[in-house]
This record gives structure tokens, C-alpha cells and sequence, in this order.
């Protein structure tokens, strides 16, 4: 299971913990007042079972409308975390094949000074035996150098990693802050 599919199924399970909470709040609200209507009733049975029938499918109409605004708003939310946490990952993959592709053309510039160093080599040994001393440090300090560029990046990415985990957690308690306060409004 990719990170990707982890992210939405923890997401999928959260919503349907919210969307039950709320389902249950309703109801449990619906079945207070029809009792409170039964027992207050002043009016005959016939017209209180009508006037019972008629709340009873105005409050499930209500609770119909809140859990479709609820299920929205949390897929919206979802979709804008999930959208940001692909934005993260392209963007990191793409520093990640900036630096390799930098390192590529460093170890290619490494092994052309090689050649042309064994080149001269052959022709005149005694000067260019301090030239492959320089150039050998030369490789090493570039290889050093690109490699403490590959860690800062891969750094730099793991810290972009966490700011969109921490947005996405976020927002998708944001989400819900928002969502409980519309359905305390009800």
C-alpha cells in the first residue's frame, strides 16, 4: 500500500466516523422531540399522529441535507490536503532528478578530466603526476560536494514532506472544528 492509498483510506475512515457521529446526533434529537410531541400533545391522536409524521419527515429531511453538506465539505477538504500532499511529492521528485542529473554531469566531468589526465600522462610524466594529485582532489572535493548537496536536499524535501503533512492534518481539523459547529447550530 502506497502512502497515497494510506492517506485516503485514513481520510475515508474519518469521514465515515464523522458522518455516523452526526447521523446519531439526529436521530437521537428526531426520537427526543417526537416523544416530547407525544407526551405534550394537547390536540386529538389522529391530528398528533399527523403533525408527528410531518416533523418526523421534516427532521429526517434535515438530517438528509446536513450529512450531504457535511459529506461534501470534508471530500472538498480531503481533495484540497490530498492535492497538496501530490504537489509536495511531484515537487520533491523533481529536486531529487535536479540533483542526480548534477551529479551525472560532475562524475561525466570527472571522467573526461581522467582521460585527458592519462592522455598527458603518456606523453610526459613527470609534470602530469602533480596534475593527477590536483585533479584527484579535485574529484574528491566535487564528489563531496554533490553529496552534501543530495543530503540537503533530500532534507529540505523531507521537511516540505512534513509542512504538507502538518497542513493536511490541518485542515482536515479544520474540517471538523467547522463541521461540529454547524451541526451544534442545528
Amino acid at each position: 500500500m502506497g502512502l497515497f492509498d494510506y492517506l485516503e483510506e485514513k481520510k475515508r475512515q474519518a469521514v465515515r466516523r464523522r458522518q455516523l457521529k452526526e447521523a446519531s446526533k439526529i436521530l437521537t434529537g428526531a426520537a427526543l422531540g417526537i416523544l416530547g410531541g407525544i407526551l405534550f400533545a394537547p390536540q386529538e391522536g389522529k391530528k398528533t399522529r399527523e403533525d408527528i409524521a410531518n416533523k418526523s419527515k421534516d427532521l429526517a429531511d434535515s438530517a438528509v441535507n446536513v450529512a450531504k453538506d457535511t459529506a461534501d465539505t470534508i471530500q472538498f477538504k480531503a481533495y484540497q490536503a490530498s492535492d497538496q500532499v501530490k504537489k509536495t511529492y511531484a515537487d520533491l521528485k523533481d529536486n531529487i532528478a535536479i540533483k542526480k542529473d548534477q551529479l551525472d554531469d560532475n562524475v561525466e566531468v570527472a571522467k573526461a578530466k581522467a582521460k585527458a589526465i592519462g592522455e598527458i600522462v603518456k606523453s610526459g610524466a613527470s609534470e602530469l603526476k602533480e596534475d593527477v594529485k590536483n585533479t584527484t582532489k579535485e574529484v574528491k572535493k566535487t564528489a563531496e560536494d554533490v553529496k552534501e548537496d543530495v543530503k540537503e536536499g533530500a532534507k529540505n524535501i523531507k521537511e516540505e514532506a512534513e509542512k504538507s503533512k502538518d497542513k493536511a492534518k490541518e485542515t482536515v481539523k479544520e474540517t471538523k472544528d467547522k463541521v461540529e459547529k454547524e451541526a451544534n447550530k442545528k
